[in-house]
């Protein structure tokens, strides 16, 4: 045997994973590639019975049972709660470590991956895999849904950098720290620095900034965001009949590699998620406030209205609906210019006007996904 092959060493196989073939990892397809019904054949077994029994010998409850291993597989709706931005990196991680380079992975392919159920088996209680209790959902101290890191206290908090020579500035955010440790919730506004606050998001304040006096972690809002948030809040603090038999949430979205995220339109991160509970049904509504005067009417944010209705249907729950929204504050006019359609039209594209409908168009976002 040849000791390298075009300089790349053959021991070890580094040659063949260097120069060999490139597969793509994709769904099993026996009709075009014979290959894959090896797979189908011998399909790959996953048992978490083990891990379980070893979680119970700490203390955690449930799945219990001495009768033969429940076989199955995920479902829609487990997949709709997987972190797919998480799974391809850690899958690219995995293939770095193991030196396989001529392995290709893609975001695209893996959905129709874990959709298809021909070429694995899942070993575990069917009671692990039910949607029956929130006790399932873990929320630990480093989860990305609280703002921040954590202190010792276990409250997530903003982290600010200043001058220390920016002393008003100083005493100005001890106040708003003192607000917020004792609930007062009080008007704070300070230098371009200002701090929202709604009962209805996940956590409070929300800050916004338009100076560079200090460098706030996370990101605070923009001109379009803050818009947002306040204008959701007025229309649901004076619409009390409205929201009579109707739950309002508000959370705003994280950045790309830790926020809800979609490869089918880009890897599209939508600045917020409203979630709407009336009577069984839930309206879990994306909304991105922004300007579109670049974006062309194809461009996936444009068409993720259409797009999330896929996500939808695969997810398959009659009682969730997925709705998306584009809050634009280039105004229609421009637009009208520069795609030659009117706004009945780039409304049907659920694309709403920020500045010129401002005292409607949080109405109108609701009455468009359905809810009176």
């Amino acid at each position: 045997m040849k000791k390298t092959i075009n300089g790349v060493s053959t021991e070890f196989g580094d040659a063949f994973r260097k120069l060999g073939p490139i597969p793509t990892m994709v769904k099993p397809d026996p009709a075009n590639d014979k290959s894959t019904v090896y797979l189908q054949k011998n399909q790959v077994v996953v048992n978490w019975y083990p891990k379980i029994q070893a979680m119970k010998s700490s203390g955690v409850q449930g799945g219990d049972g001495d009768a033969a291993p429940n076989q199955t597989h995920l479902t829609a709706k487990h997949i709709a709660f997987l972190d797919m931005d998480r799974l391809y990196f850690d899958l690219e991680r995995f293939k770095a470590e193991r030196g396989w380079h001529n392995l290709n992975i893609t975001g695209e392919g893996l959905l129709p991956l874990l959709t298809n159920q021909s070429w694995y088996q899942l070993l575990i209680p069917a009671e692990e895999l039910a949607f029956d209790s929130f006790e399932k959902v873990d929320l630990s101290e480093d989860d990305p849904n609280f703002l921040g890191s954590r202190d010792e206290s276990g409250s997530g908090y903003y982290r600010f950098l200043i001058e220390r020579s920016e002393e008003e500035i100083i005493a100005k955010l001890e106040i708003l720290k003192t607000s917020i440790a004792n609930g007062s919730l009080l008007p704070w506004e300070f230098q371009g620095l200002k701090a929202l606050w709604f009962d209805r998001h996940l956590y409070q304040p929300l800050l916004y900034m338009d100076s560079n006096v200090v460098e706030i972690s996370p990101v605070p809002l923009n001109k379009g965001e803050r818009r947002f948030v306040e204008d959701i809040k007025a229309y649901h603090d004076n619409s009390h009949e409205f929201f009579a038999n109707k739950e309002l949430y508000l959370l705003r979205n994280l950045s790309k590699g830790r926020g809800v995220g979609f490869f089918e339109a880009g890897n599209f991160h939508p600045d917020f998620i409203v979630w709407l509970l009336v009577d069984g049904q839930q309206y879990v509504i994306f909304v991105d406030p922004k300007g579109i005067r670049n974006l062309g009417q194809t461009d996936p944010k444009i068409q993720f209205h259409s797009t999330i209705k896929e996500i939808q249907h695969r997810l398959g729950d009659s009682s969730v609906r997925l709705e998306s929204f584009i809050i634009s504050n280039t105004p229609s006019h421009t637009m009208r210019m520069l795609w030659t359609i009117d706004k009945t039209q780039m409304q049907a594209f659920h694309i709403l006007f920020q500045e010129e409908d401002k005292d409607t168009y949080i109405e109108s976002m609701l009455k468009m996904v359905g809810v009176d």
